[in-house]
């Protein structure tokens, strides 16, 4: 799950998105302006992002939904021959993904963290936003 954010966050896509609803919440048509993009590849980018938690809705009235980033930062960075992945949540919840050579013969599994719910880690459960308080 935390690569597949690092690898989404890398795609220009996916950050001129995270760029149009940093600060406050945008509908899918405001994303896809401030985007440059067509609303068809807007509405499938939001759709993986919200699957990734990378963005959550922020309401639902009756003709639109809102959403905002879920993060508030990404480091990636090599560290001698393991790879370290850090995600910082705007909840202040952080993730923490160390790998070396020798994880790449085993099967890949995600750091338990306590602030998080535990479909949030598994990437189980609604598409809907937590109401982590």
């Amino acid at each position: 799950m935390y690569f597949d954010i690092a690898q989404l966050t890398c795609d220009l896509d996916s950050r001129r998105i995270l760029s149009a609803i940093d600060l406050k919440p945008r509908s899918a048509k405001e994303i896809a302006s401030a985007s440059r993009m067509s609303m068809s590849r807007c509405y499938r980018m939001i759709k993986e992002m919200e699957q990734n938690k990378i963005i959550s809705r922020a309401s639902i009235d009756r003709r639109e939904m809102s959403y905002i980033s879920n993060l508030r930062s990404i480091e990636l960075r090599l560290e001698e021959d393991r790879l370290k992945l850090v995600v910082s949540y705007r909840d202040g919840s952080i993730a923490d993904l160390c790998l070396g050579p020798e994880d790449l013969e085993k099967p890949l599994k995600a750091p338990m963290r306590q602030e998080m719910p535990q479909d949030l880690l598994e990437g189980t459960g609604s598409i809907e936003p937590s109401t982590i308080s």
